[in-house]
């Protein structure tokens, strides 16, 4: 846990600070999932919602999209009433859910090599001799980047590699859009899109990401203990 060390009006900023930190990181994650996972989020399959407003489950992305604004504005009064305590506090967070995410991630594909392979080559974007070998490297690279992030006192570094591994993947759902292919990005899961839009939304979800993980930029390299013990 983080270590108390401050003044006794310090103190009393802390709880309010801890607060606002919790129902932003809350809202952000929220927002994510709601943006990666729409299914699990149906509005039409929520009683007292589709009563009042039966075209609701139309608007999950940008539903999404307005948690993760909101979540990001709370951000402001933590640092208003604590700012060491934010700084530390959304680092730790911000570490735990990019590695979290990306160790998640590394799951499906590490379990099912095949059917990340054929996904991989229909973006037709790397020679087809180049297909399987990357379809195992990638996964494993995101999951120990992900243990890395969270754990080792080289934030910046890997940092540094997630933000290429998320450059990568924007580019791979330019191309497929450009190419016009109706596929899944991958991220989450191997079954195949149901619709172009798909890799829309992956792309905004890339996009929304980028920001908290280039913040990580801005931190010193230190493990997560230092982090909590001020």
């Amino acid at each position: 846990m983080i270590s108390l060390n401050f003044s006794s009006h310090s103190r009393s900023c802390l709880i309010p600070a801890a607060v606002s930190l919790l129902f932003a990181a809350a809202l952000f994650a929220l927002g994510v999932l709601e943006i990666s996972f729409p299914d699990l989020f149906s509005w039409s399959e929520v009683g007292f919602v589709s009563q009042k407003f039966p075209s609701a489950w139309k608007y999950g992305l940008q539903i999404g999209i307005a948690e993760v604004l909101l979540g990001a504005l709370l951000i402001i009064p933590a640092f208003f009433f604590h700012r060491s305590f934010a700084e530390k506090a959304l680092e730790t967070l911000i570490r735990f859910g990019i590695g979290g995410m990306f160790i998640f991630a590394s799951v499906f594909k590490i379990a099912d090599p095949k059917g990340f392979a054929i996904l991989i080559a229909q973006y037709q974007f790397l020679p087809e001799n180049l297909v399987n070998l990357w379809a195992l490297i990638l996964p494993q690279f995101e999951f120990w980047c992900g243990i890395a992030l969270i754990i080792t006192p080289f934030v910046k570094e890997n940092t540094l590699i997630i933000l290429a591994l998320f450059a990568s993947f924007m580019i791979a759902l330019v191309w497929a859009l450009a190419l016009d292919l109706g596929i899944t990005c991958g991220c989450f899961q191997i079954d195949g899109a149901q619709s172009k839009s798909e890799a829309w939304v992956a792309l905004i979800r890339d996009l929304i990401l980028l920001f908290p993980t280039s913040w990580l930029l801005t931190r010193g390299n230190r493990s997560l203990i230092k982090v909590w013990r001020g």
